[in-house]
């Protein structure tokens, strides 16, 4: 299926009612499949019973029924967890062509019960064919072309979710990028608009912020020597304000585009920043011999760690410039570093 397949809106109301209909189908089918005589006998819990009215128990007719509602009511969870346009539609399909004949049967065939259990019979079965088309309408509808062409949010080249639009997941985000950095990040935004990508990416960038056996400095000068090199406007704004809060001087941004020969750098610093610089090229530049003296200083874990901070720095940098997004004041009163032309491969290695 192509990715415009994968429905935009009434997201939460479909699955909802995917999930209404097939969990109770699934369950109902299981006491059907493992204990055909009780579910003949008793069902629905609570009554004199439905379907020992209607004729003699037959165990292999009860057993193919319950086989039947667990296998429908498994395709409609499975629809309900890929939200898929087709998938969901053909899913609706499949239950009505079981629920209306169903209902259909039992509208006509309401002599065997009492008052009450006939009226419950009805509206019961109502439902499920009421809530079949309604995934149905819902499921066929799709954004209009003005909500589609909708703004762009501070320039960018698409409109991130707003606060108050997107669903728990969003406002979930929202809420922790605000209590991290007092605001919501405009990257965060554009992930909102595809919320199982926003929780994947999310758990990567929360596990890379704790991870804590590479000292904080170091990893926040080898980003924002990356977010340099890569001149994304967003990554060098919010990578000098971390920077600082790690204890990077401001002296120390300013010497980045000159760290080989500046003394405002260690020589542990400047081979973090020939690490940060050879992975940020295009290809990949990192030799053996650089290799060789990072492991003189870091263990296994920590590389493992650094390069993770560099390469998702880089991620973010591709990210940010495909939409375009552009510094959101972070700096706002304070040092923040400058786009860098990459030096010459030698210094990389």
């Amino acid at each position: 299926m192509n990715h415009g397949d994968h429905l935009t809106t009434h997201r939460g109301a479909i699955r909802f009612l995917l999930l209404a209909l097939g969990i109770p189908q699934a369950l109902i089918g299981l006491w059907a499949l493992l204990a055909p005589r009780s579910f003949y006998d008793d069902f629905p819990a609570g009554t004199d019973g439905w379907v020992n009215v209607l004729g003699p128990f037959d165990e292999h007719l009860v057993t193919d029924v319950g086989s039947l509602f667990v296998a429908v009511g498994v395709l409609l969870a499975l629809a309900a967890v890929s939200l898929r346009r087709r998938f969901v539609i053909g899913a609706a399909i499949a239950w009505l062509i079981f629920a209306v004949p169903h209902f259909t049967w039992h509208a006509f065939n309401l002599d065997p019960y009492e008052t009450s259990d006939a009226v419950a019979n009805l509206l019961t079965l109502f439902w499920t064919v009421g809530g079949g088309i309604a995934i149905l309408v819902l499921a066929r509808s799709r954004p209009s072309v003005t909500a589609a062409a909708s703004p762009a949010v501070d320039g960018g080249r698409m409109r991130g979710v707003r606060d108050g639009e997107g669903g728990l997941l969003a406002r979930m985000a929202f809420s922790y990028s605000k209590r991290e950095y007092g605001a919501v990040m405009e990257p965060t935004r554009v992930y909102a608009q595809h919320p199982s990508l926003m929780m994947g990416y999310g758990a990567l960038e929360y596990a890379t912020a704790q991870a804590d056996r590479v000292p904080e400095d170091l990893k926040a000068l080898a980003a924002t020597k990356a977010a340099a090199l890569a001149h994304c406007e967003f990554c060098m704004d919010i990578a000098s304000m971390i920077s600082s809060k790690a204890g990077v001087t401001e002296a120390k941004l300013r010497a980045l585009p000159d760290y080989s020969t500046s003394p405002e750098f260690s020589e542990l610093e400047r081979l973090v920043l020939d690490f940060a610089v050879g992975m940020t090229r295009t290809p990949v530049d990192v030799s053996d011999d650089l290799f060789a003296r990072l492991r003189e200083h870091f263990d296994e874990a920590q590389l493992v760690e650094l390069a993770n901070e560099i390469a998702i720095e880089n991620y973010r940098a591709r990210f940010n410039w495909a939409f375009d997004i552009g510094a959101q004041g972070f700096t706002e009163g304070a040092y923040c570093v400058r786009p860098e032309a990459l030096p010459a491969a030698a210094a990389a290695g």
